[in-house]
């Protein structure tokens, strides 16, 4: 509900230095243990910070269900996205606490700082093997569902937290700091140090399955001139070079788009939707969008030709990047389970099965217990 709600609601008074930091969050400590006590004790009701001490003591109890207590100035409780301040890409940071205390990422132990309305920054460490880099892009897991002692999935991930707030920010284009450890980069256990990368985007995201559970996979990619490709700082690590400087102008990302094969795929249906048929035209002229089955890049790595490329209008086209719809087997397409219509197909246009079992998997991926 937000600090200024949740204050008003339990007629709490603000903290003036110290709060709890929860998923990237300041919570005002004492009125959240005031009224954490109040659900406990529902015949008691919320406690009267006039009854406990603040520092130590709310240190101890917060400590009890994971949360850090942390000392800060009233300028530093506000979400920030984007960059911060005296932090350029590049920098170097001996911990996670240095990196918080910079701005950079707000927790020190969750891997996304960030809420169901927005995430600010992830941090990649090791022990994540689903987390890949391809150039400028980075396949990256969502939070939840680990055993902390083996690292295996025991739980499906939940569109909860800073996982929905990644889905806030590739709808509204809203860039995502990123931290990573170093010896993410450079595959050695050794090398402790977090670097910071720069803002990038969420470009797609998609459903996968480990350990037979459901996990949240997001690609997102370097923000040319605000960033550093993480492939190019790697190899600068592992060859004991100097980080290189961030670029203007980038080119190092591997995905080569034919944009031919999409306008032929336009052109083949006159830039009507395959799925509901809808013909729009501009006074530029008809418009239409070519949509990849399987996405293009890592995790997915869809090839950009016509069997994996179909034509849709801007909303179906929406609907099906956001796992909404879906297309059976048998030329069904589906919109959240109910039926919604059939794809039309041209005889000259040979769609890829498994193309389309692929979108449909990483779109209504199905929990399991593992076995």
């Amino acid at each position: 509900m937000g600090r200024e709600a949740f204050l008003r609601q339990h007629e709490q008074r603000p903290s003036a230095r110290y709060f709890a930091a929860v998923d990237g969050l300041h919570i005002d400590s004492k009125p959240l243990l005031s009224v954490a006590y109040g659900y406990q004790y529902p015949d008691r009701g919320p406690l009267s910070v006039r009854y406990f001490s603040g520092g130590a003591e709310a240190r101890r109890a917060l400590s009890r269900f994971g949360y850090e207590l942390v000392e800060l100035p009233p300028e530093s409780t506000s979400v920030v996205y984007g960059e911060v301040p005296d932090c350029p890409p590049g920098t170097a940071f001996e911990d996670r606490r240095e990196a918080y205390e910079a701005g950079v990422h707000r927790t020190t132990q969750a891997g996304i700082a960030g809420q169901a309305d927005g995430t600010q920054s992830i941090c990649l460490s090791d022990g994540y093997s689903d987390d890949r880099i391809q150039g400028d892009l980075i396949s990256y897991t969502g939070f939840g569902g680990r055993d902390a002692n083996t690292g295996r999935h025991i739980a499906d991930q939940q569109l909860v937290k800073g996982n929905l707030g990644l889905i806030e920010n590739y709808k509204l284009g809203r860039p995502v700091r990123i931290l990573v450890k170093e010896s993410v980069l450079t595959s050695k256990k050794s090398d402790t140090e977090y670097i910071y990368l720069g803002l990038f985007t969420v470009t797609s995201w998609s459903w996968g399955i480990r350990d037979g559970w459901k996990i949240l996979i997001y690609q997102l990619r370097a923000v040319s001139g605000e960033s550093l490709a993480p492939e190019e700082v790697a190899a600068a690590l592992v060859r004991g070079e100097d980080i290189p400087t961030q670029r203007r102008r980038s080119n190092i990302n591997r995905i080569v788009r034919n944009y031919d094969v999409a306008a032929s795929v336009k052109r083949l249906y006159d830039n009507s939707c395959q799925i509901c048929s809808t013909r729009l035209v501009t006074a530029a002229g008809p418009y239409s969008e070519g949509a990849h089955i399987r996405p293009l890049g890592i995790p997915h790595n869809g090839p950009d030709t016509m069997e994996n490329i179909l034509c849709l209008c801007p909303n179906c086209h929406t609907l099906f990047d956001g796992h909404a719809l879906t297309i059976q087997s048998d030329g069904t397409v589906v919109n959240l389970g109910e039926p919604f219509g059939t794809l039309m197909v041209d005889p000259e246009h040979r769609l890829n099965a498994d193309h389309i079992a692929y979108q449909k998997k990483i779109s209504t991926a199905k929990s399991h217990p593992a076995t």
